[in-house]
């Protein structure tokens, strides 16, 4: 059986038979009309999927799944959304979806890494940010910042941080909480969170490991 996460930048797909997961950039993936898999979540799953669940379940089981906590929080910072879900004793209590605010600014992050040549294991935090309200404007901001003298990286730093601000006010702003997604290799991003709360990197697969408990409880038949 295959299953994936098909993000709106990379695609995470898990062949039940070996357990190997492997990762791809979903612009290669769209290419590839054959591309059918048994299960699938994320943004670019609804036609990919001969089942699909939607994202927001797929992070809320991926959470159950990994976590023994009875109360907890757990984001996705994806490449062109915030999903956030809460739980009390083990029972939701919220989840919320920020599209519009949090519009590709995970895209961007990582367009402007490459675009400016920076190592995000490098790159120190600042303790300047932007407002980001959207990937765009927040690049647009990237931009002035340097044509006013700030370095790639100091700009990039302060974009970076932008996001960090914004998520953590789209979560509720709690003491500690749980990160799903590319992100959790960014050690930047993590380290200018530090400032505000304590997060505990779940990986990049958090969203297969819930499709895997879907599968277990048997709620689709393949």
């Amino acid at each position: 059986m295959i299953i994936a996460d098909c993000g709106s930048t990379w695609s995470k797909i898990l062949d039940s038979d070996t357990s190997s997961v492997e990762i791809v950039s979903t612009k290669d993936l769209v290419r590839r009309p054959d591309a059918v898999f048994d299960v699938a979540t994320g943004h670019c799953g609804k036609r990919r999927g001969r089942h699909f669940v939607n994202e927001l379940v797929a992070l809320a089981e991926g959470g159950l799944a990994l976590i023994d906590e009875d109360d907890f929080s757990i984001v996705d910072v994806g490449g062109r959304d915030i999903k956030f879900v809460r739980f009390k004793g083990r029972r939701l209590d919220k989840l919320d979806w920020n599209l519009v605010c949090g519009s590709t600014t995970g895209a961007t992050v990582e367009l402007l890494g490459k675009y400016y040549d920076i190592d995000f294991e490098r790159l120190e935090p600042s303790d300047k940010w932007v407002n980001v309200t959207c990937g765009v404007i927040g690049m647009e901001r990237v931009l002035e910042q340097i044509a006013l003298g700030k370095s790639p990286e100091e700009s990039v730093s302060m974009f970076l941080h932008g996001v960090v601000r914004n998520v953590f006010d789209f979560i509720g702003r709690p003491e500690r909480f749980y990160l799903s997604g590319g992100f959790c290799e960014n050690r930047a991003f993590l380290r200018t969170f530090e400032h505000y709360a304590e997060v505990i990197p779940l990986g990049r697969t958090v969203l297969i490991e819930g499709l895997k408990a879907v599968l277990a409880r048997g709620e689709i038949a393949i």
